[in-house]
């Protein structure tokens, strides 16, 4: 979706991500977090992408979007399977199709009990209001609007955050030097977090339609043309960061894009790095010489998202 209608409908969703509002969510944030490690600091060892990195978030978005407790983890779950593709045809497996479809059913129940008791969520929000269409008629969402934006907050807001932290985990770990300066100077966690999306984004691409003729390089896009803008790469380019392939945290850096840019920049970035910071200020309480065991790394095979899909670690 594009301007005028884009700008219409995102400005509704935006009311949900104001700075207040994510502010307001650390509490919350750091009380499901240490839920989580907590139960973990008696043992020697786990895997902290399966029974932290990928719950931790979606867990944060429920709270955002409304969903109790008691159906958090079923979200999660479905959300997940909707995420996976054949490795041969690089489709969605019929499971995948069933667990989308599922995860619209929860949805639409849920908006269902917000319209008859409406609370301060998101989902709230998406049900009451009304804007003027760019046909100068008054609409409000319909339930399969909301219930794809549900899915796309759980699937590019969640499954990308957990993958971060999880790459903050391993990448720290493979930089010891630079692990012991953030651990010594807790300032320094936002950058590590920046250097670490330059490093290896989770979201490595992003799909666009060129609206007008082009020419880059040498090669011209036309109008119309699917273009997949590999963001990924760009975090690698030396022409803008010196020595691209070293891990550090205090590089100095003027822009980013591994969020997006311009109209369709991503809306949760500041969710993302709050859970991410958040994340690492409590694993450095926790587990400040943690060791991953790089025999059990395994990497998810998704087309949205690059990560890991486990981090086994040992901590002392």
């Amino acid at each position: 979706m594009d301007p005028p209608r884009h700008t219409r409908i995102r400005n509704i969703v935006s009311r949900g991500f104001t700075p207040r509002r994510i502010a307001a969510l650390e509490p919350t944030m750091r009380t499901i977090a240490r839920g989580y490690l907590d139960k973990l600091a008696a043992r020697a060892e786990f895997d902290i992408q399966r029974e932290f990195a990928v719950k931790f978030p979606m867990d944060v978005i429920s709270v955002l979007l409304g969903f109790p407790p008691e159906l958090r983890d079923e979200f999660r779950d479905r959300v997940d399977a909707s995420l996976a593709r054949d490795p041969d045809t690089h489709m969605p497996p019929q499971s995948g199709i069933d667990a989308i479809v599922r995860s619209q059913e929860m949805v639409r129940a849920l908006l269902a009990e917000r319209r008859q008791r409406p609370q301060r969520d998101l989902i709230s929000l998406m049900a009451e209001v009304q804007y003027d269409d760019v046909d100068g008629e008054t609409r409000a969402l319909s339930d399969d609007e909301i219930g794809a934006f549900c899915n796309l907050l759980g699937a590019a807001g969640a499954e990308t955050t957990a993958k971060l932290i999880g790459n903050l985990t391993v990448y720290l770990w493979q930089n010891p030097a630079q692990r012991e300066l953030v651990w010594r100077e807790p300032s320094l966690m936002p950058a590590a977090i920046e250097e670490t999306l330059r490093y290896d984004a989770p979201s490595q691409f992003q799909g666009r339609v060129a609206q007008a003729d082009s020419t880059w390089h040498g090669v011209t896009i036309p109008a119309g043309a699917r273009v997949a803008l590999v963001t990924g790469a760009a975090g690698r380019d030396e022409r803008e960061y010196p020595d691209p392939d070293r891990f550090d945290v205090r590089r100095a850096r003027e822009r980013e894009i591994y969020f997006g840019h311009g109209q369709h920049v991503c809306i949760g970035k500041s969710l993302a790095r709050l859970e991410a910071r958040v994340a690492l200020e409590e694993i450095r309480e926790r587990f400040p010489n943690y060791a991953v065991d790089e025999a059990g790394l395994t990497r998810t095979y998704q087309a949205h998202v690059r990560g890991f899909a486990n981090v086994p670690i040992r901590v002392k």
